[in-house]
């Protein structure tokens, strides 16, 4: 977005306003306190977790009630007007994903910035095995379906 965001490592306060990247918080420890309607997985955690609208709708008065010192989100799937009201009172970081590259290389990042470095790389490693079995695989095929009940 042509910006520079500081964020103050470790953030203990992060919304995530991006479902995928709510589950790679929660799933390397990261302190998630806010999430979107559309955030449902690992339901046995998330459901815990406060909600703060959808990916483009934000309900501006509960993120500030939750006082986050960062929050997460991704440029295709938030809206640009909400993302600048946003960073106008916290930190923003955001992600911008075309490839299976740039999606690893966001789940680098974000393990930095949350100091779970070495939980983000069994994730990333685990995910780069699913991907080279995949592409190793004679038979078969992969679907990958977005949205309501796919």
């Amino acid at each position: 977005m042509g910006r520079e965001v500081e964020i103050v490592s470790p953030p203990r306060r992060i919304i995530s306003l991006v479902p995928s990247q709510t589950e790679f918080l929660i799933d390397i420890g990261a302190p998630v306190v806010g999430r979107t309607k559309f955030c449902i997985h690992p339901n046995d955690k998330v459901k815990e977790i406060p909600i703060i609208g959808g990916t483009k709708n934000f309900l501006f008065d509960a993120i500030r009630n939750l006082k986050p010192d960062l929050i997460i989100g991704n440029k295709e799937e938030n809206y640009q007007e909400g993302i600048r009201e946003l960073e106008k009172e916290f930190p923003v970081w955001m992600s911008d994903i075309y490839s299976l590259d740039d999606a690893f290389g966001m789940m680098q990042n974000l393990g930095q910035i949350c100091e779970k470095d070495e939980r983000a790389k069994e994730v990333f490693r685990t995910c780069q095995l699913a991907v080279e079995n995949v592409k190793e695989s004679k038979s078969g095929g992969v679907v990958y379906l977005i949205w309501k009940n796919p």
